[in-house]
């Protein structure tokens, strides 16, 4: 159809040359928009949710197949998205290009830019697309709000009823008739071009649930960032009207040059070929020969083919029961299933993260491996996702393999030639060589890459395959701008959780409220553990079938009640919308039965540990506290010298690393070879409960709340191989237990900060019992028992402590009440329910930061302080010189210049000198406190560092002889100690 003049001067996009003189007409936006919409919907998206398609359109009298009218839907929004970019308030900024519509008659009065602001061309686009649907077609004011909301929503944040009520009486800023008349015609334009016109009638009677708007509003700004992207989308110069892409013909060549040019793969197609647990294991997993499923995979995988779906499994396993392989088993059975494109792995810590990184890609690589005689390979777009996930070396070898991949797809570009041809991959991602014929192996190669155009906070969730710390899970439960970016992402996999039992309240209000999200969307979750609360089970179960419950139109109780759920240890547990089946299974973890002793104040721990290692030995001592940890690393230096070594969290990222490494040479498992010392004491804290594969002859640690006291006798004879004679029997000291007939059982008051009165009562309860019983923990038969001990409805400890835990509880059931409030601040809502009248305003009303940092201390309630980068300041001829710190060997750092941005390998350096503060020193008001005066010294040292992407936004923290003052505390660092706070005298 024919465009107005005024029509075809409507801007939407302008060069940033000086000159401007490059431009890009709305109108030919608005196809390059629906195009790539379009495309995307058609190979990307639709295929991975088809269950969710399925439900949104299982009433449909359009005729259309459900992913067709989702297509056709998602490319008409698309197309008209940026409608509001037809108004004097956006048309203004750019003279020139406004000049130019004022030509063709599309007149304004002059416009106070400040004033301008108050109307956002995604606001002004809702409130236009609006008033057509409903003024000019005679849409109803629910269903036409529905679909406008997405429009409104694409800059990342809907809009708010406020917003929209403040539009009143700014008509001039939203055009007169004359703009109102070249509006309607470019939604005219777009609506006959798609193919919508049609349908349009038929959608105006419809409701639309909340998933369904935020999964087309999250497709609707990824094809907005695409068709804005000059490398797939080239602008034109001012002088050239496009006419010429007008024609259908030609635009058709124009979006598909722009599209084979994308870095966005085909879906991963997983598939279930039925083959036995044990095939599957031996072709999944670099494994020795004749390995055999255990009894927790073998019933994973029935479980994953059998359970209905949607639904939820956890797996419950002792540690070495092989829970990780069990889930990724079953995680690609039950992509197979949904059509799901990926998997998302959440763990607790980097360090875990960083580890199950390398495993995934070991398993996609055996993936490929398995389905290569089935053809073609897949492209793999994997995202390590943590706040140090850029000095992860695999990651890195991957970004740069991600940027060849760009490299070569834009390589066609032909400079200002938009009608250049672009490179044409049959696959993106393969490797392709002009020169040669690739091998058969070579075309049945998989390509894993961290793909460039993923690259970004707000991008890397839409990769297929994501390791990640747990944080980023958990954004997915708070109001934050871009959110539905992140929901389209997880819509697309499996999401699997490891470590379930280790969140604190506060993080499983924001986990179970993902989890109710991930059930909307139709998404399979499996969950991980080995120290799970029945109580906890209830109420994740729970969680996700409030999400079923309300898909379904069903309205859950107001006040989640979760249902009562008995799980045997170990065991298999399957939720979907029917309810909860218990499954036991065999236990093929480690089988163990260590001895518990309570240690006293005398002889005490020096003299202990000199007794029981006489003959050799190396022995781990767990600290609850980093001050605790060091305390006693000094302390028993003293006795035993270099035998003592210490590790924890408040070491430099390089010096944990070195530390981890060296823990895993000298105690790692016997196949690694590893070069155990005769005698050795390991000081530590909670980071040797997780990750780590380090075992010790002999176990003392202070009295924590049990699951963590049961993954730290995981460290005590976990592997077989030769002992000292006064170690063959595993023997675990608690310290700080309270003896059982004691009037006022005392806590230590660190542990007592950190994990609060009632569950350290209950564990020493738990424990004391053990102590004065049978003086065993069996694993895998006690646990159960042990952990139901704590966490179980009928708790008990002794009758002389009836007054503490009464106490202790009260103050547990007022915290947990105060973390659940405040965790609401940010928290998003449930969906709302299936069939009611809803839409995306108001739906992340109050959005949190955007700022990764400040979401992270959000949904861990400020557990994570702040982090610095260390580095040496002394004065040389009456100048400060700045250096990174010293290398392991003693030998100088290297010297930092103040009026440039360092070179790359020195910038790696500091950001591996990168150490969190004392969570006390930062505690609440002071936090901002710290931040302020950190910023100060900043801009003191070297102002200049702030133009580099990787330390923009980085705090320093300079240290003169291993000393630096902070809010009037000394701090320290040492590579043998780590931070501490000093003392003075």
């Amino acid at each position: 159809m024919p465009l107005s003049p005024a029509a075809q001067r409507v801007w939407a996009k302008s060069g940033y040359d000086p000159e401007r003189r490059r431009w890009l007409p709305l109108w030919l936006h608005f196809l390059d928009s629906a195009a790539v919409a379009g495309h995307l919907a058609r190979t990307w998206i639709a295929p991975t949710i088809c269950d969710l398609l399925e439900r949104e359109f299982s009433d449909s009298a359009s005729g259309l197949a459900p992913a067709d009218e989702f297509r056709l839907l998602v490319s008409w929004l698309a197309g008209i998205h940026d409608i509001g970019k037809c108004t004097p308030a956006f048309s203004m900024q750019v003279r020139g290009l406004d000049d130019r519509m004022k030509e063709a008659g599309l007149t304004h009065a002059t416009i106070d830019p400040r004033e301008r602001r108050k109307v956002p061309h995604a606001l002004a686009g809702q409130y236009i697309l609006e008033g057509w649907l409903t003024g000019t077609l005679g849409w109803t004011g629910a269903s036409a709000q529905a679909l406008s909301s997405v429009v409104g929503a694409h800059h990342g944040i809907p809009a708010s009823t406020s917003m929209l009520n403040d539009l009143a009486g700014r008509g001039p800023l939203l055009g007169d008739e004359r703009w109102t008349a070249v509006q309607h015609e470019l939604l005219d334009l777009v609506t006959s071009r798609t193919g919508a016109a049609p349908y349009l009638e038929h959608w105006s009677s419809r409701r639309w649930s909340q998933p369904f708007l935020v999964e087309m509003s999250g497709l609707v700004i990824v094809a907005d960032w695409i068709a804005s992207c000059e490398d797939y989308f080239p602008l034109l110069h001012l002088d050239d009207e496009g006419l010429t892409w007008l024609e259908p013909e030609a635009h058709t060549e124009r979006a598909s040059q722009g599209i084979q040019r994308l870095e966005i793969p085909a879906p991963w197609r997983p598939r279930d070929d039925g083959h036995c647990p044990d095939d599957l294991l031996a072709s999944r997993f670099s494994l020795p020969e004749g390995c055999q499923a255990t009894d927790v995979q073998a019933k994973a995988v029935e479980a994953a083919r059998t359970m209905a779906l949607p639904g939820m499994l956890v797996i419950q396993e002792s540690t070495g029961g092989g829970k990780t392989e069990a889930a990724q088993l079953a995680a690609e059975v039950l992509a197979a299933r949904t059509g799901r494109s990926g998997v998302l792995f959440a763990l607790p810590t980097q360090a875990t993260t960083d580890a199950m990184f390398a495993r995934e890609l070991d398993w996609l690589e055996h993936i490929e491996e398995s389905y290569a005689a089935a053809g073609a390979p897949s492209t793999f777009a994997v995202s390590l996702q943590h706040g140090r996930a850029r000095l992860n070396r695999e990651a890195g070898r991957l970004r740069r393999r991600g940027w060849e991949i760009h490299d070569r797809l834009l390589s066609g570009l032909g400079g200002d030639d938009p009608h250049a041809p672009g490179p044409r991959p049959s696959d993106v991602g393969r490797d392709e060589h002009e020169a040669t014929t690739p091998t058969a192996q070579e075309r049945r190669r998989a390509d894993l890459a961290i793909l460039a155009w993923f690259s970004g906070r707000k991008k890397s969730m839409l990769s297929d395959f994501v390791v990640t710390t747990v944080d980023h899970l958990l954004f997915g439960a708070m109001r934050a701008p871009h959110l539905a970016l992140r929901h389209l992402g997880l819509s697309r996999k499996v999401v699997i959780v490891d470590e379930v039992h280790s969140y604190s309240t506060y993080m499983n209000v924001y986990l179970d409220r993902a989890l109710t999200w991930l059930a909307s969307y139709g998404v399979p979750v499996i969950l991980l553990s080995a120290t799970l609360s029945q109580a906890r089970s209830a109420q994740m179960a729970d969680a996700y079938r409030r999400g079923l419950d309300l898909m379904a139109g069903r309205k859950p109780p107001k006040t989640p009640a979760p249902e009562p759920v008995s799980t045997p240890f170990p065991c298999l547990v399957s939720v979907d919308a029917t309810g909860t089946r218990v499954e036991a299974v065999s236990s093929s973890g480690r089988s163990s039965k260590v001895h518990v002793r309570r240690l006293g104040r005398e002889p005490g721990l020096a003299q202990l540990l000199g007794e029981a290692l006489a003959d050799g030995g190396c022995a781990l001592v767990v600290r609850n506290t980093v001050r605790r940890a060091q305390e006693t690393y000094e302390e028993l230096r003293e006795v035993f010298g270099q035998e003592v070594s210490l590790t924890h969290a408040r070491f430099t990222i390089a010096d944990r690393q070195a530390k981890d490494a060296d823990l895993l040479h000298r105690f790692g498992p016997p196949r690694s070879g590893p070069q155990r010392p005769h005698r050795a004491i390991v000081v530590a804290t909670q980071v040797v409960e997780q990750s780590l594969d380090v075992d010790f002859d002999l176990l003392v640690t202070d009295l924590a709340p049990i699951d963590l006291i049961l993954q730290r006798m995981g460290r005590l004879h976990r592997h077989d191989r030769p002992r000292p004679s006064r170690l063959t029997v595993p023997t675990c000291y608690v310290d700080w237990l309270p003896s059982l007939t004691s009037s006022d059982p005392g806590i230590e008051p660190g542990a007592k900060a950190i994990y609060g009165e009632q569950d350290m009562l209950l564990s020493a309860a738990a424990l004391g019992r053990v102590v004065e019983g049978a003086g065993t923990v069996r694993t895998p038969q006690d646990v159960h028992q042990l952990i139901e001990a704590v966490y179980g409805a009928g708790a008990q400890v002794p009758p002389t402590w009836g007054e503490a835990l009464d106490r202790a509880r009260a103050a547990a059931d007022q915290e947990a009440l105060d973390k659940h409030r405040a965790a609401k601040g940010y928290l998003l809502s449930e969906p709302d329910r299936a069939g009611a009248r809803t839409d995306l305003v108001d739906w992340l009303h109050t959005p949190a930061s955007d700022s990764e940092e400040t979401a992270r201390a959000q949904v861990r309630d400020g557990e994570d302080s702040l982090e610095v980068i260390l580095i040496t300041s002394r004065r040389v001829g009456g100048q400060e010189e700045l250096r990174t710190l010293p290398s392991s060997t003693g030998k100088p750092g290297a010297i930092l210049p103040i009026d440039r941005a360092p070179d790359r390998d020195v910038v790696r350096t500091m950001l591996m000198s990168s150490v969190r503060l004392p969570a006390g020193l930062t505690k609440g008001r002071r936090m901002d406190q710290a931040i302020d005066e950190l910023e100060q010294i900043g801009i003191r040292v070297a102002r200049a560092w702030q133009d580099d992407r990787d330390l923009r936004g980085q705090l320093v923290l300079p240290l003169t002889d291993g000393r630096a003052q902070l809010l009037g505390t000394t701090l320290e660092y040492d590579s043998s100690t780590g931070l501490k706070e000093v003392r003075e005298p």
